[in-house]
């Protein structure tokens, strides 16, 4: 059994708890459904699994040991337990991923769907690699045609949403990206301040995608920042310097 849950925890990126605790969930379903019993599976401190069914017989609730061994349709329950620990992995992964979202993330283009929306090859996470998916209604009209967006570009992008979903039946991760948040043109600005991100704050209160974005500012931005946005979303970016950000007064 030991092997067993080293290999689930290597397989689906989850801890040995976790794993532990997908197993004795899985097999306290099946043998529930088996008795019409509520049954309790744990783990002994010999990584052997215990199995206790409880019924209540005349406001006198009895115990039972469950033998293991009668378990059937082990193929399904293995097959149940791999869906879950899937699920888990996902869940926990989405978990994590959450954190980043509003975040701006830079991915290459790698493919095109009919519907025309674009995935992108990116790390939310440094080191893991995901496929986020932009939808061709969060591109703005004057980008959507572009050789901006060809297959191997690498672009700017609002993290916009993670949630865990099923796809054919399989758990998997949706990351969701766009380029027509203004908070886009708030993280590639402030990706274009170094030290000063942390001293100015800004906010951009309007955006006419591929036209116009207005900034205030609480100080002033550099020349070189202001252009390199402007490049990238293709619109003018208008800053304006305040001393305070409208709600901060």
């Amino acid at each position: 059994m030991q092997k067993i849950i080293a290999s689930f925890t290597g397989e689906y990126a989850l801890t040995r708890v976790e794993v532990m605790a997908e197993i004795e969930a899985v097999f306290a379903a099946r043998l529930s459904q088996w008795y019409q019993l509520p049954v309790l599976v744990f783990f002994r401190d010999d990584l052997r699994l215990e199995a206790v069914a409880y019924n209540q017989t005349g406001g006198v609730v009895m115990q039972r040991l469950v033998e293991m061994s009668e378990i059937k349709g082990r193929g399904t329950l293995k097959r149940q337990l791999e869906t879950n620990l899937a699920k888990a992995a996902v869940l926990k992964q989405a978990a994590r991923y959450k954190h980043f979202e509003k975040e701006l993330l830079w991915g290459e283009i790698t493919a095109c769907d009919a519907e025309q929306n674009l995935y992108v090859e990116t790390e939310v996470i440094a080191g893991e690699r995901v496929t986020a998916i932009c939808p061709l209604n969060r591109i703005g009209l004057h980008e959507r045609h572009s050789g901006k967006f060809a297959m191997g570009r690498r672009r700017a992008f609002h993290l916009r949403r993670v949630e865990p979903v099923m796809l054919n039946g399989t758990p998997r991760l949706k990351v969701m990206v766009d380029r027509v948040s203004k908070t886009l043109v708030e993280t590639l600005l402030r990706s274009q301040l170094g030290p000063d991100a942390e001293r100015i704050k800004l906010r951009c209160l309007k955006r006419y995608v591929g036209h116009k974005s207005i900034v205030f500012s609480t100080g002033r931005l550099p020349r070189s920042a202001i252009i390199a946005v402007d490049r990238e979303l293709k619109e003018r970016v208008q800053v304006e310097i305040v001393k305070s950000l409208p709600g901060d007064e």
